[in-house]
């Protein structure tokens, strides 16, 4: 009867650390697939998280400034459609008040 066990294989003890590191290593690349990020926490690099975390800030408030110029934008366009017409209604006023003056229609 062997007395071997995983316990006393200095074989099996070197392939169950190896093991081991290769889940652990596999878990680190499923949560880069899960999030999309190389580095999803300050625990995998910390100075990495930290610029990153910054920059992804930064997107945010472009983002937000975009979304406002976009939305000012907008406004303007339609002020200036809204002048445009006022404008046409005003030279349709003119040109009916000048009809109305013309005695020769009368």
């Amino acid at each position: 009867m062997a007395l071997n066990s995983v316990n006393t294989n200095v074989g099996a003890q070197i392939a169950l650390q190896n093991l081991q590191v290769t889940n652990k290593e596999l878990a680190t690349v499923q949560n880069r697939i899960n999030t999309g990020k190389n580095v999803s926490s300050a625990k995998d690099n910390g100075a990495v998280f930290a610029i990153a975390t910054g920059q992804r800030a930064e997107i945010g408030a472009l983002n937000a400034v975009k979304d406002s110029l976009n939305r000012g934008q907008s406004a303007v366009d339609v002020s200036l459609a809204a002048g445009e017409s006022v404008s046409d209604l005003l030279s349709q006023l003119k040109e009916k008040a000048l009809s109305a003056t013309d005695k020769s229609l009368t």
